[in-house]
């Protein structure tokens, strides 16, 4: 071979060589290309799931969790680029079982189907607290077959959401095959995608449940104050009328009123002073405390207004602090009433030989002034001249009687029997028309 020809063959297989350099290089480039769009759509997914944890940041407390979890659904489905995402919640009082909710699907996923399903989780998967996580030609455990299977779907990832190292629930994501590019599918970095979206989720729940909490013990305490307003509301109004409270509430003082016509009715017990010297104070009180109660049944039953007691005399009036036409027949009726208990309540203590009371009872009608003084333990009182006669209509009466002054005769003599004892003189009074009245 001459020289010349010995040239060009070597030249040849210079130039052979170059073009397979040329070509395996341009191989190299095309992998390269695919190999960095690939990560380039990695690294978008990854920024979009980056944004879902970033969004669940700024949830607060009050947020609803019903739309929270189905906004979280519709996130992964969509900027993870998954076909398939749900959420996974506890069946009620079914610790290993979890029904399908907030799943989103592609048009011809079985979501109707899908949804209906109940996930059974193996104990030992359960206690692990361990992602499933395959693609469809992965090998894979008898666990992750049967989500394949229930879920209709070949690339899948199964995560649990951990709240108070409990599982609060799972997140379900799935590919389908055939629109995955080679190679791809559920990749680790979704899982840990997924893992820092539970935290977030977890912190959430957190804050839901610090909101729960403050709201029981807001209602609570709200309850707590209503009551003890109610029992200050009852404390006030068995000192004070109803009206005189409300005006006290709302303007931190009482003005006197003045009533033209009201009832006024005494009572005291005859000889208290001889028939308590055989009792200790204990007793007495109790004694005291049985008839008052009674008195004091007795005259809210006629809508008579108890005013105060002074030891063993018991003081109310008819017509205030709300007026009414017919004060004095009120009064009158619950001055028998009155009268009858003791009586009888005697009768029955004489069999007994028990210690027993009797009483007078003393009317009287006419204009009064009423309202309360001072500003330390306030005091519901009555004035005028109505309330001194009223006194001494109860100081002159007769056991047992109930003995009642002119004016409330003229108020009340059609409707009961009255007495004229005449004219009974009274200290600082001179002579005053008496009645005893008694029902007809």
């Amino acid at each position: 071979m001459s020289s010349l020809e010995e040239k060009l063959v070597q030249a040849q297989k210079e130039i052979d060589y170059y073009k397979g350099r040329l070509k395996q290089l341009s191989t190299s480039y095309m992998a390269l290309e695919y190999r960095t769009a690939d990560l380039s759509k990695d690294v978008l997914q990854m920024t979009e799931g980056l944004k879902v944890i970033a969004e669940l940041q700024d949830v607060d407390a009050m947020s609803d969790e019903d739309q929270l979890f189905d906004n979280l659904a519709e996130s992964i489905n969509i900027r993870l680029k998954m076909d398939v995402a749900a959420i996974l919640l506890p069946v009620k009082e079914r610790k290993l079982e979890f029904e399908m909710r907030y799943l989103k699907g592609f048009g011809s996923y079985n979501t109707e189907g899908v949804r209906k399903k109940i996930i059974k989780v193996p104990e030992e998967v359960y206690q692990s607290k361990e992602a499933v996580l395959f693609n469809k030609t992965d090998e894979k455990s008898e666990f992750g077959a049967y989500l394949s299977q229930e879920l209709e779907i070949e690339n899948l990832l199964f995560s649990p959401i951990i709240h108070n190292k409990n599982i609060l629930g799972y997140f379900f994501a799935g590919r389908r095959t055939q629109l995955l590019q080679k190679g791809k599918g559920i990749l680790p970095y979704h899982l840990n995608i997924m893992d820092a979206i539970g935290g977030v989720i977890s912190t959430v729940q957190n804050q839901l449940e610090r909101q729960l909490v403050l709201e029981q013990l807001v209602n609570e305490r709200t309850k707590e104050l209503q009551e003890e307003k109610e029992i200050s509301e009852n404390l006030l109004l068995n000192i004070l009328p109803f009206e005189t409270t409300q005006e006290l509430k709302k303007n931190g003082k009482v003005k006197a009123k003045d009533y033209s016509m009201v009832t006024v009715l005494f009572t005291d017990f005859i000889d208290f002073t001889k028939y308590s010297e055989g009792m200790s104070p204990k007793e007495l009180v109790e004694q005291i405390d049985f008839y008052y109660r009674e008195m004091d049944h007795i005259t809210m039953k006629h809508g008579v207004e108890k005013i105060k007691t002074i030891g063993d005399s018991y003081m109310c009036a008819a017509g205030l602090p709300v007026e009414r036409d017919d004060h004095a027949v009120a009064a009158v009726r619950a001055a028998l009433e009155i009268r009858d208990f003791v009586e009888q309540t005697k009768e029955r203590k004489m069999k007994t030989g028990e210690p027993y009371f009797e009483i007078r009872i003393g009317l009287n009608s006419g204009p009064i002034v009423a309202g309360i003084v001072g500003i330390k333990k306030f005091a519901y009182d009555i004035w005028g001249d109505t309330v001194n006669v009223a006194s001494r209509m109860e100081s002159s009466g007769i056991s047992g009687e109930v003995n009642i002054s002119q004016s409330t005769y003229l108020l009340v003599k059609d409707l009961f029997h009255c007495e004229y004892r005449g004219q009974i003189p009274v200290k600082n009074k001179g002579d005053i028309a008496m009645y005893l009245v008694n029902p007809k």
